[in-house]
């Protein structure tokens, strides 16, 4: 009976972990509570707006709360949980200044509403790399992804007026998400677990590669640029991460043609900057963001130290942000970078600290490629450089209820950890 009933608790603890991971995509919810709109943009070459997944339902707000206290009891009921959420100090430092940049935020209220659901949502990913080892929780995220991308075919193809989108380009798919850039971001991420998943695990290598040709077929269908790209670039990354493990000689060859090829490719794109822009449909400006980023600089310079408090800046014509909307004529909720966003919210301070954090970070993942011999362990570096490459042109950095911050806290305190093998043992 007691091995039923920690059975049970296992399958149940697993299946909040993929509801919460699905939900957390922006998935299905915000789409049928009629969150998001199908329309076109203003202008031909302007930006299609993706907008965090942040809202004021009533229902998704009382789901978060419920998830917020589910991962507070579960991670403070264990000594084992609470050591590993207090092994990386400046994750800690970062989410503690969202929440006292209540003292300066030019909007206290909202600041302290979502700078209670940022604890709540970095809680969550504790709790994922306490409770789960690197494989486990690929495999829950490629459960999770999985379902977002058969219900976004189901959607499309059998529900139209949910699962497309108006775009000056005609109609586009959105799947289950309320825009087809968030669909495409998404979509990425679980064409990258499925990838590892097949590579790494012989077992079910035709679900894992069916998941990944679905995920890079709807990023074509949705015709996400940003989303094509990146994924192109993990795709090319990924060889040299794993070159990683070779002997140095071979490695610092690779890498010697990737740098040249690099360069090549760079002036390249560099000399044919437009021609390029307009074989993706896309212009100089980037589909208006640079002209977006114009007054969000100068609004920063304004208050370059600590920034408008978190939450604090986009809140439409209520807010600072209402600056930025007449002056670029775009009705953005973000920067459309991720650093500009941290940047707005918590100064030069907060982009300092998560720099930092995410550097060291970034070098334990190193470590990790080169001393694992899975594809699994290449994950932590596939997903910060996922997570880099989309905070370019989007935002995802410090977000609430968002599947990216919550992966990037579970990726932070899993690295701190040295590398085991399958029978357990520390690899050196």
């Amino acid at each position: 009976m007691k091995g039923r009933a920690a059975k049970l608790a296992d399958v149940c603890g697993k299946g909040f972990v993929v509801s919460v991971l699905l939900l957390s995509t922006g998935a299905l919810l915000p789409l049928l509570r009629g969150e998001g709109g199908a329309s076109v943009p203003p202008v031909p070459g302007g930006p299609s707006i993706a907008p965090p997944a942040e809202g004021n339902d009533p229902m998704m707000q009382v789901m978060w709360t419920l998830v917020y206290a589910l991962s507070l009891l579960l991670v403070v009921r264990s000594k084992k949980y609470l050591h590993i959420a207090t092994r990386d100090k400046l994750l800690l430092l970062l989410v503690g200044i969202a929440v006292v940049s209540v003292l300066w935020s030019a909007a206290p209220e909202v600041t302290l509403r979502r700078s209670a659901a940022l604890v709540g949502t970095t809680l969550f990913g504790i709790y994922l790399a306490a409770r789960y080892d690197l494989g486990e929780l690929l495999r829950l995220l490629a459960w999770a992804l999985g379902i977002a991308a058969l219900l976004s075919l189901v959607f499309a193809i059998a529900l139209p007026s949910y699962g497309t989108q108006a775009d000056y380009r005609g109609l586009v798919w959105r799947g289950v998400y309320i825009h087809k850039n968030i669909l495409g971001y998404n979509m990425v991420l679980s064409a990258v677990v499925f990838l590892l998943l097949a590579l790494g695990d012989r077992r079910y290598r035709w679900v894992t590669w069916s998941g990944l040709g679905l995920s890079a077929s709807l990023i074509l269908l949705s015709n996400s640029i940003t989303s094509m790209i990146t994924l192109l670039a993990l795709l090319t990354l990924l060889p040299l991460f794993w070159s990683l493990r070779w002997h140095y000689s071979l490695a610092v060859s690779l890498y010697t043609i990737a740098v040249l090829g690099s360069g090549i490719l760079i002036f390249w794109l560099a000399s044919n900057t437009e021609s390029v822009l307009e074989a993706f449909g896309r212009d100089a400006s980037l589909t208006g963001r640079t002209q977006l980023w114009e007054p969000v600089l100068e609004m920063i310079w304004q208050r370059p130290w600590l920034g408008y408090g978190y939450g604090g800046f986009w809140l439409g014509l209520e807010g600072k942000s209402a600056l930025v909307w007449n002056v670029s004529g775009i009705y953005a909720d973000h920067a459309h970078n991720g650093l500009l966003n941290v940047w707005l919210d918590l100064g030069l301070l907060g982009v300092s600290v998560f720099t930092l954090g995410f550097l060291l970070t970034l070098l334990r993942a190193l470590a990790w490629a080169r001393l694992t011999k899975t594809a699994e362990g290449l994950w932590p570096l596939a997903f910060l450089s996922f997570m880099l490459l989309h905070n370019v042109a989007e935002t995802s950095l410090l977000l609430t209820n968002n599947v990216v911050w919550i992966l990037y806290a579970a990726v932070v305190l899993l690295t701190v950890r040295k590398p085991r093998d399958r029978r357990g043992q520390v690899l050196k």
